[in-house]
């Protein structure tokens, strides 16, 4: 039996898979299992699998209609008999020590799962992935969600050795026929173990595509992508609400509002009408949710398009994230009363009234008591 089994979905990623699965060959953890499964692929990604299998024995190839992402990497956890688990999408690749570095660090410490860093790549260079900075700005050992808040942030599948009896014994499983399945497992998993190892080396290249995929802006401001994440948000708050300690509910709202729709709600000055309107009603069901406040502990600029949201002013909100794009990095402040305040748009504007405190800069100091106050619990 391999010691890591490694699952690779692939649909119509010829262009790619070759690349993704020479990363994989050339893993210094040498001991792998390598399912890729096939979701019905209109193009060579099939035949490229096939020529693996056949000059590589550690290679095995399932085939399945298409039937979208979760369902192709739960076809290949049934087909996986590893120790460990770990998931790579067809067009992306890993640094030749990958596995070595997770499968090292949870051997020594025995931890459920071990997660390392990620970097963009285009195919010519890589650079860290910024939502996950201060996730991975150093190795952490035999850590928790509870311990190190920041692991919150860490909802993808891909940059993760999982150790199996961990996966079965919880029994998680991918959603199938949606999007963001990685967000409904991966968030759970954090609460569920009872000890994660944290690499800060990079184990996987996330690929920037340049082909006929759907651009960054397309995903950004397509309908059923935003419900499709509101719907993983909405199962991960149940999930909390039940099975979650004291203001894990209310961190998890507070990271959805500083990083998932936030990745949103800065698209909406480039999105049409009727998509400006479902957020809207999204995001504003989202606050009604996670209560008063919830954008409370966000840099100034970040609170103010909140504050926006929550009032439904969609012209001075789309004002505001141009302003964000041409103006904010002049950082313009002002000082009031001895206190600094950022000389954003409608400061003082009678008409809309917004109180001065959304605008206020010196916070820092008050986010990490906030921080620590619910890291107690």
């Amino acid at each position: 039996m391999a010691r890591i089994s490694a699952v690779v979905p692939a649909y119509n990623v010829e262009a790619y898979l070759e690349e993704c699965l020479r990363s994989l060959a050339r893993q210094t953890a040498s001991d792998l299992q390598v399912v890729i499964v096939d979701d019905g692929s209109s193009d060579r990604s099939a035949e490229i699998a096939e020529r693996f299998v056949q000059r590589d024995s550690r290679f095995e190839l399932v085939r399945q209609p298409n039937a979208g992402l979760g369902a192709a990497r739960n076809a290949g956890i049934a087909a996986a008999h590893g120790e460990y688990l770990a998931f790579v999408d067809g067009d992306d690749r890993l640094p030749p020590r990958a596995y070595e570095l997770l499968l090292g660090t949870l051997e020594r410490t025995g931890s459920d799962f071990a997660t390392g860093a990620v970097h963009r790549y285009d195919g010519a260079r890589s650079w860290p992935a910024p939502f996950l900075a201060k996730t991975f700005w150093r190795t952490r050992r035999r850590t928790h969600v509870t311990r190190f808040r920041w692991l919150i942030s860490d909802r993808v599948a891909w940059n993760k050795l999982w150790r199996r009896r961990f996966w079965d014994a919880h029994r998680l499983r991918f959603p199938e026929g949606v999007l963001h399945e990685d967000i409904p497992v991966v968030v759970p998993a954090h609460f569920l173990a009872g000890a994660v190892d944290v690499v800060r080396r990079p184990v996987y290249l996330y690929r920037e595509r340049a082909d006929g995929a759907l651009s960054i802006t397309q995903r950004r401001t397509d309908p059923e992508t935003l419900r499709a994440r509101v719907a993983a948000i909405e199962q991960v708050e149940r999930f909390l609400d039940e099975h979650g300690p004291p203001g894990a509910r209310r961190w998890y709202d507070e990271s959805v509002a500083s990083d998932d729709l936030r990745y949103h709600l800065d698209a909406l000055d480039v999105a049409g009408d009727a998509y400006r309107g479902l957020f809207l009603d999204l995001a504003n069901a989202f606050l009604a949710r996670a209560g008063p406040g919830v954008e409370d502990p966000l840099p100034a600029i970040q609170r103010l398009k909140w504050h926006l949201v929550r009032r439904r002013a969609l012209p001075e909100l789309l004002d505001v994230l141009r302003f964000q794009q041409t103006e904010y990095r002049r950082n313009p402040t002002v000082w009031i009363h001895g206190r600094a305040y950022g000389d954003y748009p409608f400061l003082g504007d009678p008409r809309l009234d917004i109180p001065r405190s959304v605008y206020r800069l010196d916070t820092a100091r008050r986010r990490l008591r906030h921080a620590a106050t619910l890291l107690r619990g």
